[in-house]
């Protein structure tokens, strides 16, 4: 848990030395990986990290073609005194928490070893499927809306050549 801090923590701090909007963008990304990660050890089901992902994954890819289209010609630099950077604060970050990393994990592992038959049973019990079932459905016809909605010859994007 210490150590998905620390990489946090790390990236966090990373996206202040980053120029370019892509890297910016893949830096996001990763943590957003690692923020899921901890809400799955920290949570007994994984549907809220699931969705965490999936909504900011389908996000990046709205900046990812926006910004592609706007810098398209723009080239990624990498600064050597960055990465020294970088690489030095998860060294220091990650020697910090090594010593009792290893009893941290065998409690995370007899917790989600014990709550794991319970997690579904919540989620999909008598008085909430129902919930669960019209929120799928809503979600599918918005999705269904926005399709016919959307013209992809008229669009805030410009033309490609």
């Amino acid at each position: 848990m210490k150590t998905l801090i620390m990489t946090m923590m790390t990236l966090s701090t990373t996206i202040l030395f980053l120029n370019h909007p892509l890297s910016m963008g893949f830096n996001l990304i990763l943590l957003t990986i690692t923020v899921s990660i901890m809400l799955l050890l920290m949570m007994k089901y994984s549907w809220y990290s699931y969705i965490l992902v999936l909504v900011m994954l389908g996000g990046m890819l709205v900046l990812f073609m926006y910004m592609a289209s706007i810098a398209s010609n723009e080239i990624m630099k990498f600064s050597l005194k960055i990465l020294t950077i970088v690489i030095i604060m998860m060294i220091t970050m990650y020697s910090l928490t090594l010593n009792d990393m290893m009893t941290q994990n065998e409690i995370i592992i007899e917790t989600i070893e014990n709550q794991q038959n319970m997690s579904m049973m919540k989620l999909f019990n008598g008085k909430t499927s129902i919930m669960t079932v019209m929120m799928a459905i809503y979600l599918l016809m918005t999705m269904i809306y926005v399709i016919y909605i959307t013209n992809t010859f008229e669009g805030p994007m410009r033309k490609s050549k």
